[in-house]
């Protein structure tokens, strides 16, 4: 949390506490302490790398490219990239697959009820349309999700899905699976309707505009990153928002 707060980053410890329990994670140390991090989230299909973090007493060392080339070997990997990092993991042999921008606003009234909260009967459910629509088989994530000490907030529409969790006092509404934007935007709208502020990361161009139209605002974004493959797998044309940007 040292690290966080030099580098301005938003991370709770849950959040850390999560991709710990999900994954391994490595760090760069000297006789002082810790001086960088990186995140490990092994899907079979590929592992999405996290936590890049260095200390502002410890940046042009080549610490960060010494972390993640000391994990590259393991097999493809996927990670979101600031436009500060993508220089790095290009260099890394990483390529752009997409981008994502974040959006930030607020959906007065009241919600439109195509959303139902998720039980623990819906698990199967969920975990297959998130693989169909991520790629990625991630069995782990989902126990967490529908567990106690869950973060996330599921909920179930037709044919898809959507979580939020909140950040501080804003609702991050992510991922989100449905089979059109159209359904896309329907969801949005019923999980962040009263909600207050929210944010949701998002690259498809309809849902862009639904968002801007409804007073969002684009802020940084992100580029999609792989290593080893192609492309990401999955029918990306109905993943609409990402797990987190640590998870993919």
């Amino acid at each position: 949390m040292k690290l966080v707060t030099d580098r301005g980053w938003s991370w709770t410890p849950a959040q850390w506490e999560m991709l710990l329990a999900l994954g391994p994670g490595f760090g760069a140390f000297d006789e002082t302490g810790l001086l960088g991090t990186t995140l490990v989230t092994p899907y079979p299909e590929m592992q999405a790398i996290s936590g890049v973090l260095v200390g502002s007493w410890a940046e042009r060392k080549g610490i960060a490219g010494a972390l993640i080339s000391n994990i590259l070997d393991t097999g493809p990997s996927v990670l979101y990239a600031t436009s500060m990092g993508e220089p790095l993991y290009e260099r890394l042999g990483f390529h752009s697959v997409g981008r994502a921008l974040e959006y930030h606003g607020e959906i007065t009234g009241a919600a439109a009820g195509v959303t139902r909260p998720a039980t623990s009967g819906d698990l199967p459910s969920v975990v297959a349309l998130d693989r169909a629509a991520s790629g990625f088989t991630r069995e782990a994530f989902w126990m967490h999700v529908f567990g106690p000490s869950s973060v996330y907030t599921p909920h179930i529409a037709e044919d898809g899905f959507v979580c939020t969790r909140r950040m501080g006092e804003t609702l991050v509404i992510g991922p989100l699976v449905a089979p059109n934007a159209a359904a896309a935007c329907e969801i949005i709208a019923d999980v962040a309707a009263g909600a207050g502020p929210s944010r949701v990361d998002v690259s498809d161009p309809e849902v862009a505009a639904f968002l801007l139209g409804k007073g969002y605002e684009a802020r940084g974004g992100c580029a999609l990153m792989v290593h080893g493959v192609d492309d990401v797998g999955g029918d990306r044309g109905r993943y609409f928002a990402p797990a987190s940007l640590a998870l993919g």
